[in-house]
């Protein structure tokens, strides 16, 4: 049975917001002194064992609020400018990145290299069956992330920008649920197969004897607690489909409508981040893009990514960590990679 169409905060288009950086909540003087002092005082600590116990962070409480109802009950996405990167080493960021975000979920691991915290910058891999975006410069189409092996659901992305490129690199959201409606009301014929699924692609992210593709079909829209949870990224289901899986010329039907639907005018939302923009985003209300970019001496595009799991988030991930892959070939603090 295919749902009705969705009618709350996550439904939104990228012309309801006329005015640039209009979604930007500005972190005060008193907030960043506040993240620099706090990070400075835990220097022992591995970034990414830090919890919300570690960092307090009690001039921030407001806004971490506004964010968390964000993510929860909101449009699904926040943009916060003014974190202090300037005023703190890498390591420093890291650290208050981690921080920060700890007041919002617990971050997970990311790829077969343990990491749990991750540089998308340009280190010369091409975006392929055998690579992930984050490492290389190409245009990384409307996605959702995860569908790797995560041991536990991804809820939230974090994107903290440390700098920009010379040329292109912008960001750009859209709704999830928006994106529903609208097939729901342009090809309600299409919802069983999206909502059936298709296996993903790990991009070489596994154990050399596991397999290269998801363990089940993953659906592009799915209900949990009458609360839509989408997972889409169109390369990984193409890639997986050459591996071991078929596509129907229904399949590719449905992917290019999701993707014009995305592309039209007024759809979704343009970010330029600037340095010291945090961008969080409700991994199952939002999918994000990214424009090729160019590099240039002195000047390289340099984010930090983290993917949150919520314990308490409302969406419960819909069995989705057991579809991606089995317990033994999840990721693990026990790298198989070189980072």
């Amino acid at each position: 049975m295919i749902p009705d169409p969705i009618d709350d905060p996550t439904v939104w288009l990228g012309s309801d917001f006329p005015e640039p950086r209009v979604w930007v909540i500005g972190l005060d003087d008193v907030m960043q002194d506040e993240i620099v002092t706090v990070t400075k005082d835990i220097r022992s600590t591995r970034s990414e064992n830090l919890f919300n116990t570690d960092f307090p962070l009690p001039a921030c409480g407001s806004i971490i609020k506004q964010v968390r109802d964000e993510l929860e009950t909101g449009r699904g996405f926040s943009v916060l400018s003014g974190f202090p990167v300037e005023r703190l080493s890498v390591e420093e960021t890291r650290r208050a990145y981690a921080g920060f975000c700890s007041h919002l979920g617990r971050p997970i691991i990311q790829n077969g290299a343990a990491e749990r915290m991750v540089n998308v910058r340009d280190i010369g891999r091409e975006y392929s069956a055998r690579s992930r975006g984050y490492s290389g410069t190409a245009l990384l189409p409307f996605h959702t992330d995860g569908t790797k092996g995560e041991p536990e659901i991804l809820h939230y992305t974090g994107l903290l920008c440390l700098e920009t490129a010379a040329e292109g690199g912008l960001s750009a959201i859209a709704s999830a649920p928006a994106l529903f409606n609208e097939l729901l009301h342009l090809r309600p014929d299409l919802m069983p197969s999206l909502m059936r699924g298709y296996r993903h692609h790990r991009q070489g992210d596994h154990p050399a004897d596991h397999s290269p593709v998801s363990a089940e079909p993953i659906p592009v829209f799915s209900f949990s607690n009458d609360l839509l949870h989408c997972r889409y990224n169109r390369n990984n289901m193409v890639w997986a489909a050459k591996d071991s899986a078929t596509l129907t010329e229904t399949d590719i039907e449905a992917f290019d409508l999701i993707d014009r639907t995305v592309a039209g005018p007024g759809f979704a939302l343009s970010m330029d981040l600037q340095k010291g923009d945090l961008q969080i985003i409700n991994n199952f209300t939002v999918l994000h893009s990214r424009t090729e970019y160019t590099d240039a001496p002195g000047r390289k595009r340099h984010l930090l990514r983290l993917w949150l799991h919520n314990p308490d988030a409302r969406r419960d991930g819909h069995r989705l960590v057991e579809l991606f892959a089995p317990p033994h070939s999840r990721f693990s603090d026990t790298p198989w990679r070189a980072a």
